[in-house]
């Protein structure tokens, strides 16, 4: 197994999860463009999954807006219909799900996760459990405006209240709602797990 690690050096790339649906909530939308032109602003690439539509594309388009640098990567047969990203992109075809993860988590120095269903869900715990595991160090923003993520840290807190879950997970896992605020957090965690 290929162990990712980045240590000892800035947030330069971001994997960013989220779904490839815009949902009922116009903020999940709003805040996928704030997040991906801020991260534009701030010369950050931005790795994510390669489609056009739902959050995905609002991002990818958001980014690519302020001149950003994106990166997708875009699983080429398992969708029923080509949903691929035809922006200014770079954009990699990857065989399957696991190759698209893989590559997104090679790529980056830390991830954010945006609201998103079961792909997005898959995403995170397999990115929190390569953390723990030390196959990569990518620290991971939880970022929504209202309580999209309570569930999931409810559940991992209790998870690590019954003991089967270390507290190490806290050091590599934030919240916030503030897209601005994304990069500083990252830093911090990316420290901590150095």
């Amino acid at each position: 197994m290929i162990v990712v690690s980045k240590k000892n050096s800035p947030v330069t790339s971001v994997a960013v999860f989220c779904a490839s649906s815009l949902g009922e909530v116009k903020e999940f939308s709003d805040l996928a463009s704030a997040l991906g032109e801020h991260l534009a602003e701030q010369q950050v690439t931005v790795v994510f999954g390669g489609s056009d539509s739902g959050l995905m594309g609002v991002l990818a388009d958001a980014t690519i807006s302020k001149g950003g640098n994106v990166i997708g990567i875009y699983p080429e047969d398992t969708f029923s219909r080509d949903v691929r990203h035809r922006g200014e992109i770079d954009l990699r075809l990857v065989s399957s799900m696991h190759e698209r993860k893989l590559e997104m988590f090679r790529l980056s120095d830390a991830a954010v996760a945006l609201p998103g269903g079961l792909g997005t869900l898959d995403e995170v715990v397999e990115l929190l459990l390569w953390t723990q595991l030390g196959i990569h160090q990518l620290p991971l923003v939880l970022l929504d405006q209202g309580s999209f993520w309570n569930k999931l840290e409810e559940f991992l807190s209790e998870v690590e209240s019954s003991g089967v879950l270390n507290s190490t997970w806290r050091n590599y896992v934030s919240r916030t709602s503030e897209p601005e605020s994304v990069l500083g957090i990252l830093g911090d965690l990316k420290s901590q797990l150095e």
